[in-house]
């Protein structure tokens, strides 16, 4: 089974697939309302100079044809102008400029603006034709508005997505930091704060919930299941190895009864360990966990094996940097101890066993690798499996559980361990 990496942080809110979303989103709509303001202007400004312009040049031909200015109203205005085309002091001043040559004035007496033009006539000279356009102008002002108003929308529904954007990412990262710290901790009465019910996200918080529930039902039965079998099996055991010392020690002269002692002790031995396994898996406490010198523990552990290497002639080589880890110091004995054990028990005479131990940055690595021993490559995926022993090493006595119990201890400190041929030796490496 792939071994999955416990060192998850919180997913941060510029990185997540909702804030990718969101900005797409934002740069899409806003695409959309600059596009839109601009036509709407474009447009509206178009319809309101072109109307104007059209209305002044009927006008114009309508003075050339009649020779003379008409008479003024409420909708039009003519002023004839000197040689320096200046308006009169009493007529206001243009408000804008809508297009070349063409001025817009407001009249503050009759609050209408006229859209006007300087028109050089032959027999007139030249004349300010000035004509209303309040009508088209107060169209135009009401299609800027509807510009502003879309764009003010489109931001208002792209501030809004981002609020839900920032509601998603903190849904999902509660719920992977309760998961995370469940498989952390091994606590499952842990759960998922609901805070509403009416998203998506808060059915899947639910639905997990009832998962975890499920979970923590199924565990304690594995306990109680566990604790059944350590008071019904193991004691009677330990009862039928005590009577079989009692024989021997009564008949010594049968033989039989040492083999029997000896699958005893392998029987309760592997008993032990399939349930030492269990409560690390399941369980996972971490009550005994304090901050530890990793490569104190590892000298222990070569110091204790030191004896029974050298009674094979064997070589341990070390290559050991001081480290740090929070850990529980008796599991992680455990399992250095199990390694070297099996490196002892398989390797051959006069070869040698290098022991590395080297820190990369917050990682600590350990390489335990026996010198001219290797597993076939078909063998090495299952090597961590209970009861796997390879075909190699069926001759030597053991249970096949101390890789296993190896694996659990690892995965409980958030590491990982894995197993490979290299330069025909054999190495486990394992990462705290």
């Amino acid at each position: 089974m792939q071994d999955i990496s416990l060192k998850t942080k919180r997913r941060r809110y510029a990185k997540s697939s909702s804030f990718m979303m969101a900005l797409l989103f934002t740069i899409l709509c806003g695409a959309v309302a600059l596009s839109l303001g601009y036509f709407i202007n474009y447009f509206a400004k178009g319809h309101l100079v072109h109307g104007a312009q059209a209305v002044i040049d009927s006008e114009v031909k309508y003075i050339q044809a009649l020779g003379q200015l008409p008479d003024m109203d409420q909708s039009k205005i003519y002023i004839q102008l000197n040689e320096d085309a200046l308006l009169p002091s009493d007529f206001p001043k243009p408000s804008k400029v809508l297009a070349e040559g063409l001025l817009l004035f407001e009249m503050p007496q009759t609050e209408k603006r006229y859209a006007a033009r300087i028109h050089n006539f032959a027999d007139l000279g030249k004349v300010l034709i000035a004509t209303d356009i309040t009508d088209m102008a107060d169209d135009f002002d009401f299609m800027q508005w509807i510009g502003i108003a879309s764009i003010a929308f489109v931001m208002i529904v792209v501030f809004v997505s981002y609020i839900i954007s920032i509601f998603v990412v903190k849904g999902t990262n509660d719920i992977a930091e309760t998961a995370y710290e469940i498989i952390r901790t091994g606590d499952l009465s842990r759960r998922v704060n609901i805070s509403a019910r009416w998203d998506d996200l808060s059915n899947v918080a639910i639905v997990l919930n009832l998962l975890f529930d499920r979970i923590e039902q199924l565990m304690q039965g594995v306990r109680q299941v566990s604790d059944n079998i350590a008071h019904d099996l193991r004691t009677p055991l330990t009862r039928m190895r005590g009577h079989i010392d009692m024989l021997q020690k009564k008949q010594p002269e049968h033989q039989e009864y040492s083999k029997l002692l000896d699958e005893a002790d392998h029987i309760l031995q592997t008993f032990n360990a399939l349930l030492r396994i269990s409560r690390i898996e399941t369980e996972q406490q971490r009550s005994r966990f304090e901050r530890q010198d990793i490569d104190k523990v590892l000298h222990d552990v070569i110091e204790f094996y030191e004896p029974l290497a050298e009674e094979k002639n064997i070589v341990i080589n070390k290559d050991i940097q001081p480290a740090q880890r929070v850990c529980d110091r008796d599991l992680i004995f455990q399992a250095f101890a199990n390694i070297i054990d099996n490196a002892i028990k398989y390797g051959s005479e006069k070869s040698h066993i290098n022991i590395k131990l080297h820190k990369h940055d917050e990682a600590i690595e350990i390489m335990i690798e026996n010198s001219g021993v290797c597993v076939l490559d078909e063998d090495l995926p299952k090597i961590f499996d209970r009861f796997y022993r390879a075909d190699k090493s069926r001759s030597q006595q053991g249970s096949g559980l101390g890789l296993s119990l190896v694996d659990a201890v690892v995965k409980l400190h958030g590491g990982s361990v894995e197993a490979r041929n290299m330069n025909e030796n054999f190495q486990i490496i394992t990462q705290l």
